[in-house]
């Protein structure tokens, strides 16, 4: 996290102080960091990248219900 917060840091001074184009690409490296970290701390060993927590599945139908 701490890498990340430097060159997001960097790509921002870089606005000001050099070419553009550095930090774009410090700006382009911020953003690989944070999609790595995310994936990193999505996945995991039981469930792969799937989130349990997060069900998109239709809830089975109720059948029958009393008038």
């Amino acid at each position: 996290m701490a890498l990340i917060f430097a060159t997001l840091t960097a790509a921002l001074a870089c606005l000001l102080y050099a070419p553009r184009w550095i930090a774009l690409s410090a700006a382009l490296a911020c953003l690989a960091l944070s999609a790595g970290l995310f994936l990193f701390e999505v996945h995991s060993p039981t469930d792969g990248f799937g989130m349990p927590w997060l069900q998109v599945r239709a809830a089975p139908a109720v059948q029958g219900r009393p008038a």
